[in-house]
């Protein structure tokens, strides 16, 4: 999506992982497990920094994102925790960051806001319609194979979604 509308798209991924990233239109792909992102980021940024970070990993990978971004017009949003919490201070977004820091939870925004949660789905399935995106396929593990699953997840040896069947 962001690169339909014209964004440059650096992405992080294992480096199994970084065909599939790139095909799915991201410009540069960085090692995730890769030292000093931010560091990366900035270099393909010619200093100035991503516009928007979308953060899934938490953990120790924030502070890479934080450091990643645009300073004062530059937005993280974190939605998710899959690296454990991380936190942050008053004090890192005063005098280190200054960026805008945004917590997505999608049932909230499903309650809180639901006219522009529609305005998001109602401009997702143009995409959809124009073929602009395609819908994803889930990798599908029978019901008894849930450990396997949990096993190649934990060894990030997994690329999309997992659906697991009976």
């Amino acid at each position: 999506m962001a690169k339909h509308y014209g964004a440059m798209v650096i992405a992080t991924a294992s480096p199994g992982k970084h065909e599939v990233v790139r095909a799915l239109g991201a410009d540069h792909v960085l090692d995730s497990r890769g030292g000093d992102l931010a560091a990366k980021v900035l270099r393909l940024t010619g200093g100035a920094g991503a516009d928007l970070v979308l953060e899934s990993v938490g953990g120790a990978t924030l502070q890479a994102s934080l450091a990643a971004t645009k300073r004062v017009t530059g937005r993280v949003v974190v939605y998710g925790v899959a690296g454990g919490e991380a936190a942050i201070t008053n004090w890192d977004l005063v005098y280190q960051h200054q960026i805008h820091l945004i917590g997505l939870n999608i049932g909230t925004l499903i309650q809180a806001a639901p006219q522009i949660f529609g305005e998001v789905m109602g401009q997702l399935f143009g995409l959809l319609a124009a073929g602009v995106l395609g819908p994803g396929q889930p990798t599908i593990y029978e019901l008894a194979d849930g450990p396997k699953a949990l096993a190649e997840l934990e060894a990030r040896a997994t690329i999309g979604k997992l659906a697991l069947l009976p």
